[in-house]
């Protein structure tokens, strides 16, 4: 995920873009979407329905966990301030 975003963002810094960037892109992406359509994609397995929950567990922790930590993100690189 990183370098998919650092890619072409490092072609756009010559345009000037806010500092942190790449970090608050990378840190903001969605999660678990593909991690979902994995587990569902499974064969029918006793341990499939273990291994969905499992799958939804972290991708919810996950999500939790950014949306949680992305204004302390945002307010480290001075996003969103006045005059920064």
């Amino acid at each position: 995920r990183f370098l998919s975003v650092l890619l072409p963002v490092g072609v756009l810094q010559w345009r000037g873009s806010p500092r942190g960037l790449v970090p608050i892109l990378t840190w903001g992406g969605l999660r678990g979407g593909l991690s979902v359509a994995m587990a569902l994609s499974l064969p029918a397995l006793p341990e499939k329905e273990l291994l969905l929950t499992c799958t939804y567990g972290v991708v919810l922790f996950s999500v939790l966990a950014q949306s949680l930590t992305m204004r302390r993100l945002l307010n480290h690189y001075g996003v969103g301030k006045e005059g920064g």
